[in-house]
């Protein structure tokens, strides 16, 4: 403290040095219980709000991806199917080398060269070719065709080789949201069209 005769020292701002300006002493306050509390509210709510639409989003981006996943390996069987001049088939895989049967398609899947055109990779001389492998996916997901579908091929001209004429492959979400539901409807010409539940036999 200086002491009598002494200059005293005044900050820029005309207090005396060492005092904090009480604009400062305010800025420096923390927030309130009830603050804080609106704050915690405000976010909760915004939360509640935004928590379904971006599950759905997420769902809906993880379905478009694993239907996309298979009209790739349907236009890599085709292609292959003119390029090699022998039929190619797609059918359920869960461990890349053999076809399941019909089920579920969600457990993965294969494209192979076909030479009989069986739907079942032959062993025996000339052995058929698996040309590409999709794993299945973890989520519920489920991935059907109709019953009796159990595999589909292209012959060497690119047309689809179908029950009935034309299939229909539908991804469904478990529990099922009609708004994530796909379908891949194949016609006899070969050409996939992706559908939305309610678009032609999509359901």
């Amino acid at each position: 403290m200086p002491g009598p005769g002494m200059p005293v020292r005044m900050a820029r701002n005309g207090s005396r040095a060492g005092s904090r300006p009480r604009a400062l002493r305010r800025r420096c306050r923390g927030l309130t219980l009830v603050e804080l509390m609106a704050v915690v509210v405000m976010v909760a709510i915004l939360a509640a709000i935004g928590t379904p639409s971006f599950v759905s989003l997420l769902r809906t981006s993880r379905v478009d991806s694993e239907i996309q996943s298979m009209v790739g390996t349907l236009q890599l069987a085709r292609s292959e199917a003119i390029k090699r001049g022998v039929p190619v088939s797609v059918c359920p895989s869960a461990n890349g080398t053999g076809c399941l049967g019909a089920g579920n398609w969600a457990r993965g899947w294969i494209a192979f060269v076909d030479r009989n055109g069986s739907g079942t990779v032959d062993a025996a001389p000339p052995a058929d070719e698996v040309l590409h492998y999709r794993a299945g996916w973890s989520a519920t997901d489920t991935f059907t065709t109709p019953a009796g579908a159990a595999f589909l091929s292209y012959n060497r001209d690119g047309f689809a080789v179908l029950p009935g004429g034309a299939l229909t492959m539908t991804l469904r979400t478990s529990p099922v949201a009609a708004e994530a539901t796909r379908c891949i409807a194949i016609n006899i010409a070969g050409r996939q069209t992706i559908q939305r539940a309610g678009e032609g036999a999509c359901q």
